[in-house]
């Protein structure tokens, strides 16, 4: 075999063997924004967001139980809708989409326009509308609000609010010409200016200790200011005449979710009944049972409340009656689902490829096979956005879940409808991790690594017992990670070592460590490192270790290293393509190499190509698409039939073809 040898171009592999379109499709709503006077009718619609990559903007008219547009954003429109805001007097739909903002005119529905660009900003956040028209946001990674005029189509980007955020996720307008905004990663606060003097911010720190985490909602309550926090279930309470905090509310809003002023009230909804609140002196009364859950907003309605909420298939729309306290009538209306963004990849003993979605929460499976398809549904309560996944044995497998950095054991019978997931530990709490990247297995244990949470610097490394189900151990370098300020995103494992890479970077809001990425190697039993070495100083960032062929293979975005599997040494760097690991910052999942069983070949993914190499004949090969603008992602694996399984254009599940055409 000629794993050291130098390899020759060769031709380009066109096409792929099979191609599944839609692999994980499900409905997932975000949001659901109230359109009132909607092309002058006093029937109400609803904006209802989904994510995925297709049908993301659904408008509902509930009086008839139906969806009366299903919308596809511009194809270059990322990942999808942030956020929503109704201009009635301008009939216009704002969506905050990446760093843009966009307008939608319901009397052009097909039709998306870019108002503005904000620059410097990957994400705009939390659009808001003023009394003039004017919109406002946040941002990341400014850490800074935005003003746009809708008229004037002026853009003001404000300061960042303080050194240690790069994020304004919550904003908020009091009506008395306050912007309110929340900040995160690290040392979640509010700051507040006039917005006719955006250069005097003032700084609200919480009444409790939060290291880390974000402010989740703002809500402005009459002279108050209703506040939630991550980790924290009370609602936080702003006097803001004296900027001093009163008594949390310590009933928990579901979906932390409220209605708008309504006769000096407003309402929410605990534990299935509807409450309502007076603004002043926060006296609670309860009105009755509902049936929501997953609330996405209550419309107060001259004497009766409406309430949207999810449903597995779409929403539910429940009318409640103030007079009566009761629900009067109640209408479910299906949504129409969206080809999600496949997120992670394992191809798995039973025939299935195994697909986690980005925002999505579950699993979904596609056998190559059969074509059969299933999902485990978007209602699906344990597992959040899969980052990576091992197969123990053909009963169990496990997950890592971001969120909270869940780790989820999933049986896996034949039957689909069978399946049980039960969550064995979340490392968020006491570790501060947020994604489960890196994951091994071997005869008789499964081992994980992990990205620490947002404002977070250092992952850890632990041993998943099968047997019993429980974390066997947990190593976190005393706080700063296992290895010192690096996440672990890639483990392998035989019986007796366990092999590890690492990425700079960190948890979101942290800047990345100054120094290029590690491998490790350690002895299982006694845990200590046998070597650590950085064999590609380019790199801040290596993935996907893999044994083969006697040597440990690891994956930049250049290509494969190969490394002696005793000393660490670097052995032979096979560079397959003109990607440069310094002209990208360094991630968790921008590369991946998978080995063909036989150890014949091995196939890299990077930078939106895929290139195959031939051990046997010595030569790399690009595999290409029929169409110029497709591009692959970095996400293989390999499943039970032996061939290699990619991602094309973010939803698509291929099978790789291997070989170039015969001539």
């Amino acid at each position: 075999m000629r794993y050291l040898a130098n390899l020759k171009s060769g031709k380009e592999i066109s096409g792929h063997e099979k191609v599944f379109g839609r692999a994980y499709s499900t409905l997932k709503i975000l949001e659901a924004v109230p359109l009132t006077n909607y092309r002058n009718s006093s029937k109400l619609r609803l904006a209802v967001s989904i994510v995925g990559h297709i049908n993301e903007l659904q408008i509902v008219e509930p009086s008839v139980g139906t969806a009366i547009h299903t919308l596809n954003l511009p194809d270059d429109s990322g990942h999808g809708i942030d956020s929503m805001v109704w201009d009635e007097p301008r009939q216009r739909l704002y969506l905050s989409v990446d760093g843009s903002v966009l307008a939608w005119n319901p009397a052009i529905p097909e039709q998306f326009n870019t108002l503005v660009d904000v620059e410097g900003a990957s994400v705009a956040y939390e659009l808001r509308l003023d009394s003039s028209g004017n919109l406002w946001g946040g941002t990341y990674p400014l850490g800074a609000s935005f003003n746009y005029n809708v008229e004037s189509k002026k853009l003001r980007v404000f300061d960042r609010v303080a050194e240690d955020t790069d994020y304004i996720r919550r904003l908020a307008l009091d009506g008395r010409g306050r912007v309110w905004m929340g900040t995160g990663s690290r040392n979640p606060r509010l700051f507040t200016f006039e917005a006719g003097k955006p250069d005097a911010v003032h700084e609200i720190n919480l009444p409790v200790d939060v290291p880390h985490g974000f402010i989740g909602s703002i809500d402005p309550i009459g002279h108050y200011l209703a506040v939630t926090v991550s980790s924290v279930s009370e609602q936080l309470i702003l006097d803001t005449r004296t900027m001093k905090w009163h008594e949390p509310v310590t009933r928990v809003w579901a979906s932390r979710e409220i209605s708008k002023a309504s006769s000096g009230r407003f309402f929410s909804i605990t534990s299935g009944h509807l409450h309502s609140t007076a603004f002043q002196g926060m006296d609670d009364k309860q009105l009755g049972k509902v049936e929501a859950r997953g609330i996405l907003c209550i419309i107060p309605q001259n004497g009766r409340i409406l309430i949207i909420s999810t449903t597995t298939d779409g929403i539910l729309c429940e009318t409640f009656d103030l007079g009566l306290n009761r629900v009067r009538a109640t209408r479910e209306i299906r949504l129409t689902p969206s080809a999600i963004k496949i997120q992670s990849l394992l191809g798995h003993s039973d025939g299935n490829i195994y697909i986690g979605g980005y925002k999505a929460n579950g699993i979904a499976a596609l056998n190559p096979e059969t074509g059969v398809r299933w999902n485990s549904g978007d209602d699906e309560q344990v597992i959040n956005q899969i980052e990576g996944m091992v197969e123990y044995d053909q009963n169990k497998t496990y997950i890592g879940s971001y969120g909270s950095a869940d780790l989820v054991l999933m049986e896996t019978p034949q039957n689909n409808a069978g399946r049980k997931y039960d969550r064995i530990a979340r490392l968020l709490t006491e570790y501060s991790q947020s994604r489960p990247f890196g994951w091994a297995a071997n005869s008789s244990s499964v081992f994980f690594g992990t990205v620490p949470e947002y404002g977070v610097s250092g992952g850890v490394l632990g041993k998943i017992d099968p047997a019993t189900d429980t974390v066997s151990w947990v190593l976190d370098g005393d706080g700063k990670g296992f290895v010192s300020g690096h996440s672990i995103i890639g483990l392998a494992a035989d019986e007796t070592y366990l092999y590890g890479t690492t990425s700079v970077r960190n948890g979101y809001g942290v800047e990345d460590t100054k120094s290029p990425a590690k491998v490790f190697k350690m002895h299982i039993a006694s845990r200590k490192i046998l070597w650590e070495t950085s064999p590609v100083e380019s790199a801040g960032a290596l993935y996907s270790p893999a044994i083969t062929g006697g040597w440990l293979a690891v994956a930049d975005l250049q290509g494969v290293a190969l490394l002696d599997l005793d000393s660490g040494q670097l052995k032979k760097r096979h560079i397959v393509n003109n990607v440069k690991n310094t002209s990208y910052r360094p991630g968790w999942l921008a590369a991946d190499v998978r080995a063909t069983p036989d150890g014949l070949k091995m196939v890299h993914a990077a930078g939106g190509g895929i290139t195959v190499m031939d051990y046997v004949v010595g030569t790399t090969h690009s595999v290409v698409s029929t169409r110029s603008h497709d591009r692959h992602g970095t996400r293989l694996t390999v499943g039970a039939d032996g061939h290699v399984y990619g991602i094309l254009n973010q939803t698509t599940l291929v099978q790789l073809a291997l070989e170039p055409e015969l001539t």
